[in-house]
């Protein structure tokens, strides 16, 4: 298991996101910030925004489930 948090930055405009990727482990659960948009999912060649919802994990399933 591994845990990461992300403060916001204190300077936004100097930030960058991560490249388009999958996930190789088995489950990937997170709990975004409210405040902090980011995570988009590729479906039919379209990247969608995946908004906040308060008190909800987001449960991805990684390449080692599919």
């Amino acid at each position: 298991m591994a845990v990461n948090y992300y403060p916001p930055c204190p300077q936004p405009e100097l930030t960058y996101g991560l490249p388009g990727h999958t996930d190789p482990n088995a489950l990937t659960i997170l709990l975004q910030d409210l405040d902090v948009a980011g995570l988009q999912v590729l479906k039919d060649g379209k990247w969608l925004a995946v908004n906040p919802h308060p008190d909800a994990f987001v449960i991805n399933i990684g390449d080692q489930l599919q």
